[in-house]
């Protein structure tokens, strides 16, 4: 009986994100061609098509190693999400009762290891990292119960934003200027939304620590902020739900789920974004050519 007790607190104990169902898939370019593909361990299982499509094994394998990996969906519409975490509403104000959100275009996409080119009209960008929400299956104005069997799974995000006060430096204008629209502005850069590797199913979002770190070791540099997604306000099927009462959501479509804060990055800086159990991004800065 006291085996059994034991086994029991031990089971109850496990982290929340453990799961027995979990798949990983990707997408990604071998011999000059792009696939989709399951991943199993440092195997990759081709798909004759996206998961979310129904997406079949081909009987062709390959290693991880010998792929370049892709940002793991091509989506449509990119979005992001503001004051979706509890510190955002600190000193007694009140969160609305539905998100706040701001659209990238497709072109903001981003893969693994790809630079990311400063804008020439900017010279520091502030970057952060976010848990991402892939989405499996077309909908529009979603309750929540529909909302959560849409997302297909999650993935790691990178979103970047152009320095307000570094576009005004180049550009020569007043740093004291009013600003409505530049801030929302600068998030739509080409490669501001580098995402994957992998998008992991039947996972727990909950409880997952989140990392950004930025580090430039010509210049001894190396910036590091830490935050768990514990404290997000609006869950992803809030978040998704709200989203498709105002546009249809499709297949591959991406949600950055917002952030606490960003750190700076500037040229010659790698950007280092994780959240726990889903893997690494990287990216470097490049100057503008």
């Amino acid at each position: 009986m006291k085996r059994f007790r034991l086994a029991v607190l031990i089971l109850v104990l496990l982290p929340i994100t453990f799961s027995w169902s979990e798949e990983v898939y990707c997408r990604y370019e071998a011999a000059g061609a792009i696939h989709y593909g399951r991943v199993e361990g440092e195997i990759i299982h081709q798909l004759d098509k996206a998961p979310w499509d129904g997406g079949q094994a081909t009987g062709h394998t390959i290693p991880v190693k010998a792929v370049r990996l892709l940002h793991p969906s091509a989506p449509q519409k990119i979005f992001g999400i503001s004051g979706s975490y509890k510190e955002a509403w600190a000193g007694g104000k009140k969160p609305f009762n539905t998100i706040r959100w701001f659209l990238k275009p497709p072109s903001a996409a981003a893969s693994p290891d790809d630079d990311v080119i400063l804008p020439a009209s900017l010279d520091e960008l502030e970057v952060e990292t976010e848990l991402v929400i892939v989405i499996g299956k077309q909908i529009k104005n979603a309750g929540l119960e529909e909302a959560r069997e849409a997302i297909f799974g999650y993935t790691v995000g990178n979103d970047i934003v152009g320095c307000v006060t570094s576009y005004h430096q180049v550009n020569g204008e007043p740093l004291d200027q009013a600003e409505t629209l530049l801030g929302p502005g600068l998030k739509i850069g080409d490669g501001f939304a580098p995402f994957g590797p992998f998008i992991h199913r039947g996972v727990d979002w909950r409880n997952r620590e989140r990392t950004l770190k930025v580090s430039n070791s010509a210049q001894n540099k190396e910036l590091t902020y830490r935050h768990n997604t514990s404290n997000m306000l609006f869950p992803p099927e809030k978040i998704v739900s709200d989203l498709s009462r105002v546009c249809v959501l499709e297949p591959g479509d991406i949600i950055l789920s917002g952030t606490t804060k960003a750190l700076s990055a500037r040229a010659g800086d790698t950007m280092e974004v994780a959240v726990e159990g889903l893997g690494t991004l990287i990216n470097k800065v490049k100057a503008a050519n």
